[in-house]
């Protein structure tokens, strides 16, 4: 069960509690968060440094672990344990079919985090399919600075590579001078060199921040970014929150890279991704649309009210979609159906943690997880529409994405975050509300409101024009650029207004 120190120790404490974890695990620099945790909640605790070395004199396949401390919460002192790691015989392919191997916790922006049990099976699957999809190599290098207690971090950018024999090159936080370094092979302390970068959408933008300050104005070293990036980087991919046009366009003009957009969730892994190569040619990668199922992935659109199926996605690797039903009504005309995301496959989880009822509520009669998302399939690709419960703004009749209205405003000059929330309105039954940071503060002295209107009409249609615009200094987003709309319309409208929604 891994863990993010930068939570809260309240945060902490319930995913230990709620896993019913037997031994917390921890490196020096986070004793300080640990040893209080373990000893409220009377738990062991392992202290490791992060030198794992070789003893002399003992087995070069037996590891040593330098300086591992065990606290017992029993005992007042730390035990020093300078002993041998204990490694596993081989264990025999039934365990691997059959046994669980990892519980990662859900993000919780639409209700409390819930533990997701991840099986080895589900794990080879998910790994066997981006492999095969993404190209992964022994020959890869993968800069890592994402948190490991998601899916992107822990499996994608991490357990992918290892998998494939490839390197994983490890930064213990986010910094954008360091990426580009990395990135860049400039300024450089190691040898190490890297093909390959995965990113949330804020580490993106950040970076472009970190661009036009430090390369913006030298056309020399602009040239040299995007010649070393198209020759050197192999893959530059986006996910875990919607990416916005705005900074796609920019990376495109800035390193060459149309970056590739996927669709995962904790409970299944990676299950729709954009392709990777075609004939050595890169495909064209369609912003804000996530691509087709992967290697033994399907895929369902839905009617979110009857559940009656609109298309089904090719089961493993076929490609062909089945039309049963015209498109519901939308406020974005296009040939395109529009509908509740359903997935199967072998990377699907099978439970959540001690939580029976919600699990069985997740899947319906035929195996097919319900995702909670809504998803538009238009022109070969997938678009994802949004959350159903926060994102599909149900307006005069129409149902409206805030993702695609998010997606408009981040195109405006002015602004530097966006979100859409859909708030009871008796006339509308709701109505949208759009919650804008600016730039800066010179930007905010000279911004309207009315002329921001005026500008989304010729990019929007007229329903999906917001009711309201609320200026703030800056909207909250977790550590993997997500926002919490229930918590964002509460601090902004109260708990009654939440609790609405």
């Amino acid at each position: 069960v891994p863990l993010n120190a930068k939570y809260p120790a309240d945060l902490l404490e319930y995913y230990i509690k709620d896993s019913e974890a037997s031994l917390l695990l921890t490196t020096p620099e986070f004793l300080p968060l640990a040893e209080p945790l373990a000893a409220k909640l009377q738990k062991p605790l392992l202290v490791v440094n992060h030198d794992l070395i070789n003893a002399n004199g003992t087995n070069a396949d037996t590891p040593s672990v330098a300086d591992v401390s065990y606290l017992d919460p029993r005992r007042e002192n730390l035990l020093q344990l300078n002993d041998t790691l204990v490694v596993e015989s081989a264990l025999n392919g039934e365990f691997y079919r059959d046994a669980n191997a990892l519980i990662l916790y859900t993000s919780g922006t639409t209700g409390k985090p819930k533990g997701v049990v991840l099986s080895y099976a589900n794990l080879d699957a998910q790994l066997r399919s981006l492999s095969h999809a993404w190209q992964v190599s022994s020959t890869d290098s993968v800069l890592h600075t994402l948190p490991l207690n998601h899916v992107h971090g822990t499996i994608n950018a991490l357990n992918l590579p290892l998998a494939a024999g490839a390197k994983c090159v490890m930064l213990p936080k986010f910094d954008s001078s360091s990426v580009w370094s990395y990135l860049l092979n400039v300024n450089m302390t190691t040898k190490e060199r890297v093909n390959v970068f995965m990113g949330v959408p804020t580490m993106y933008g950040l970076l472009i921040r970190e661009y036009d300050s430090v390369f913006g104005k030298n056309a020399r070293m602009c040239d040299y970014v995007k010649t070393h990036c198209k020759n050197k980087i192999r893959l530059m991919i986006s996910g875990s929150a919607p990416l916005p046009g705005n900074i796609f366009d920019r990376w495109n003009e800035i390193t060459g890279h149309r970056l590739l957009e996927r669709y995962g969730m904790t409970e299944i892994g990676m299950a729709v991704s954009n392709p990777y190569l075609q004939d050595g040619e890169l495909r064209s990668r369609k912003q804000g649309c996530v691509g087709m199922p992967l290697p033994g992935v399907s895929v369902r659109i839905v009617e979110p009210e009857t559940g009656r199926q609109l298309t089904l996605e090719g089961r493993e690797n076929e490609g062909i979609w089945q039309t049963s039903a015209a498109p519901e009504k939308s406020a974005f005309p296009e040939d395109s159906i529009a509908g509740a995301l359903y997935v199967k496959g072998r990377s699907v989880f099978s439970s959540y943690w001690q939580k029976p009822q919600e699990t069985s509520s997740e899947f319906d009669a035929e195996g097919w997880f319900r995702t909670g998302d809504t998803a538009r399939y238009e022109q070969g690709t997938i678009r994802i529409l949004g959350r159903t419960s926060v994102d599909i703004i149900k307006s005069g009749g129409f149902k409206l994405s805030a993702l695609e209205i998010e997606t408009a405003l981040h195109e405006h000059s002015d602004t530097s975050d966006v979100a859409v929330l859909g708030l009871p309105d008796e006339t509308w039954g709701q109505r949208v509300v759009a919650v804008i940071s600016l730039r800066d503060q010179q930007t905010a002295e000279a911004f309207s409101i009315p002329k921001l209107l005026v500008w989304l009409e010729q990019k929007l249609p007229k329903q999906a024009i917001p009711k309201e615009v609320r200026i703030v200094e800056e909207i909250p987003r977790n550590a993997m650029g997500k926002i919490n709309k229930r918590e964002l319309i509460e601090r902004l409208y109260g708990a009654t207004a939440s609790a609405s929604t």
